[in-house]
């Protein structure tokens, strides 16, 4: 799973202007309009007062446009909607409910969270296909992915995701793989009728993303 440094490092090399990376505790009072907030869904520390490790990544924009128009949006890859802190923060700035996407497009043995947020924070606020409309945006961007839902097909969500982080370059791109051939895979479904979606994780990102540590 990617660290919150990790996050950052990539946030920017993407176009992505993050607020904010941490633990939902940690979530600052004041939200900045038209900025990206990922959110970690564990507190940063546990009852016995030890530091948690972090789980999984969620995240919310709130865009304002030219005429004033406030809207928020969360987005969790596994469609749950915002923790409290989220909606009551949000309520507090702008007056305002935050909606939230319901597609799960995760699976959920994949620990892809990270990736899947900064493919979406990039769509919707760097990338040169955007419309500038947030809701819109954030469909398009879940257009491109299987709802876990109704299909199984996490293959192709894992597909679709490794395009985001490709070289800007075409002639430093490298092929972007599926998962290799089921005989290959070591997890087994030993209930039929249980979903496959649950029992295999296939992420081999990045692909080209490569960074100088600081």
């Amino acid at each position: 799973m990617l660290t919150n440094f990790d996050i950052e490092k990539l946030a920017q090399r993407m176009d992505v202007p993050l607020a904010f990376c941490g633990f939902k505790d940690d979530l600052p009072k004041t939200i900045k309009p038209n900025k990206y907030y990922c959110i970690n869904m564990e507190d940063e520390f546990d009852k016995d007062g030890e530091r948690n490790d972090g789980s999984h990544w969620t995240g919310f924009i709130v865009q304002k446009n030219a005429t004033g128009k406030v809207t928020p949006l969360y987005f969790d890859s596994f469609g749950s909607p915002p923790p409290q802190i989220v909606t009551k923060t949000i309520q507090k700035n702008f007056d305002k409910k935050i909606d939230w996407t319901t597609p799960d497009v995760q699976s959920l043995m994949s620990n892809a969270c990270g990736w899947y947020q900064l493919a979406w924070a990039h769509y919707c606020l760097g990338s040169e296909y955007r419309t500038g409309n947030l809701k819109e945006d954030t469909a398009d961007f879940l257009d491109n992915f299987e709802d876990l839902n109704k299909s199984c097909d996490f293959k192709k969500n894992e597909w679709v995701l490794k395009h985001f982080f490709r070289a800007k370059d075409p002639a430093l791109r490298t092929p972007v793989d599926v998962l290799p051939d089921s005989s290959k895979i070591t997890e087994s479904n030993p209930d039929p009728s249980a979903s496959a979606c649950a029992h295999v994780n296939g992420m081999k990102i990045p692909v080209d993303v490569k960074y100088n540590e600081s």
